[in-house]
């Protein structure tokens, strides 16, 4: 973006892993190209220009070309652009280099609508995008439905949850798949892990600073840029959850705090399963918050959640929230929020979710589980949090009834979620889904979450106890 500023050499289009930025209208020419006197107009063509976020001679994340073929479908709808290719399908690298050989032919760049790589326009020299066939094939095959959301071809992660889930239902071993490499040739880089072992070690997560106190936080300012608030996170009393190498030494009991998620589990969930949903889930809160601003950004945070809980294994869809609307009176969050859930939970399922939120709210203002609670769900008037049920279903799936809620409030109060709130006082959205975590899935990746997490998962996870039914 400096570069853009600084050279005006802004595209219309920059594409990264999770964004779509637009600099120029497509209506007028960009300056990405280099356009030499005389000869043929590049930039002012009617040339559409994507920046794609990559090297041209490593693979391309899936989740940034899956962005870059939706934008290519809008773009050959709204200006009639057809999908081919007529300089011929981009060259990728040879030996990590440039393979040469490219097509820049000036009469089918003026002549022929379609698309190019730089590798294609005249009078540039560049060689990217340096696209494998796989990945043009993906670009060009790519459909979406009227919400955006990817139709066909699954894109790597989801295909290999739909190829474990059959294996699964069939009963047949699956081995997990080696982790592939790919070698730079860039001075600066070594060995580039991608795939699912990259998308974890990559994720960027708020983290706890050492010794500071969430008890004591509310009524200070705090910066607003997501830099600061990633390292929002605190440390909090839970002797329950003690690390012993990578393992957990002691079993999180049938309701936990973690991070801004209270979560309660129905008996016949089993401890290994308990800390598969726990970190799965505080690697998507901690993730999102290390992407976006969870109180600032509040849909972008929902919709990185959700992208990390599937690349985990859960069949989670994008929050569809709606706007609680209670025109007089008073109201609590945890009974609008419990009567959100209601509509998507089983009767077990309710029932240990109504203990949990009955056991936190008749905590004293001390107690660990509850500050955790109220420094990671809420900040200065503004609020996030969820509240979940898991249980185990008949044919061994772990299903999760999952409340995903966020609010502005006109002023900042602590156990906000118990607090009766004036109808004017707060604005509150609501929604909920059922979420199933295919397992055998998630166990090929619990490594990876584990080593990610290692350091201080336990310090954003309480347990919390509850009383007999």
């Amino acid at each position: 973006m400096a570069t853009f500023a600084q050279s005006r050499s802004d595209p219309h289009f920059t594409v990264d892993g999770t964004r779509i930025f637009q600099h120029v209208d497509t209506a007028e020419g960009a300056r990405a190209l280099r356009n030499a006197p005389g000869g043929v107009q590049t930039n002012r063509d009617s040339a559409v220009q994507i920046e794609l976020v990559g090297f041209a001679h490593l693979p391309k994340s899936r989740e940034s070309i899956t962005l870059l073929a939706r934008l290519c479908r809008w773009i050959e709808s709204t200006h009639g652009v057809p999908p081919t290719w007529p300089a011929g399908l981009p060259r990728p690298a040879r030996n990590g280099k440039d393979p040469g050989g490219h097509n820049r032919p000036a009469a089918v760049w003026d002549s022929q609508s379609g698309h190019y790589g730089h590798c294609h326009v005249p009078e540039n020299t560049h060689w990217d995008p340096g696209y494998s066939a796989d990945e043009v094939a993906f670009i060009m095959a790519a459909t979406f439905d009227a919400q955006g959301r990817l139709v066909a071809p699954l894109p790597a992660v989801a295909a290999a949850v739909a190829v474990a889930g059959a294996a699964l239902r069939a009963k047949a071993p699956r081995a997990a798949a080696p982790m592939r490499l790919a070698v730079s040739t860039m001075p600066d880089h070594g060995v580039v892990p991608v795939g699912m072992t990259a998308y974890v070690r990559e994720l960027a997560l708020a983290h706890a600073p050492a010794g500071h106190d969430p008890g004591h936080d509310h009524g200070h300012a705090h910066a607003p840029d997501p830099a600061r608030k990633a390292c929002r996170a605190a440390k909090a009393a839970a002797p329950a959850w003690q690390r012993a190498g990578a393992a957990l030494a002691a079993a999180p009991g049938q309701a936990v705090v973690n991070v801004g998620s209270l979560l309660s589990f129905v008996e016949g969930v089993g401890e290994q399963e308990k800390n598969d949903v726990l970190y799965s889930v505080q690697l998507a809160q901690r993730g999102a918050s290390g992407s976006f601003d969870r109180f600032t950004q509040t849909p972008a945070w929902y919709g990185k959640y959700v992208e990390i809980l599937q690349n985990l294994g859960w069949n989670a869809d994008q929050w569809a929230f709606g706007h609680f609307d209670q025109v007089e009176g008073e109201f609590r969050m945890d009974q609008a929020a419990l009567a959100i859930v209601t509509a998507i939970a089983t009767q077990n399922q309710l029932a240990v979710l109504q203990q949990s939120v009955a056991a936190l709210s008749k905590l004293a203002e001390g107690d660990a589980a509850l500050r955790l609670f109220d420094f990671h769900s809420s900040m200065q008037g503004n609020g996030n949090f969820q509240l979940g049920a898991v249980q185990r279903c008949a044919n061994g799936a772990l299903s999760m009834a999952l409340g995903a809620f966020y609010f502005r409030g006109v002023d900042e109060r602590q156990r906000f979620l118990f607090f009766k709130w004036g109808s004017r006082q707060v604005n509150f959205w609501t929604s909920a889904q059922r979420l199933t975590l295919n397992s055998d899935f998630y166990a090929r990746r619990r490594d990876d979450v584990l080593a990610r997490l290692e350091a201080d998962a336990p310090t954003f996870i309480a347990d919390l106890r509850l009383g007999a039914r």
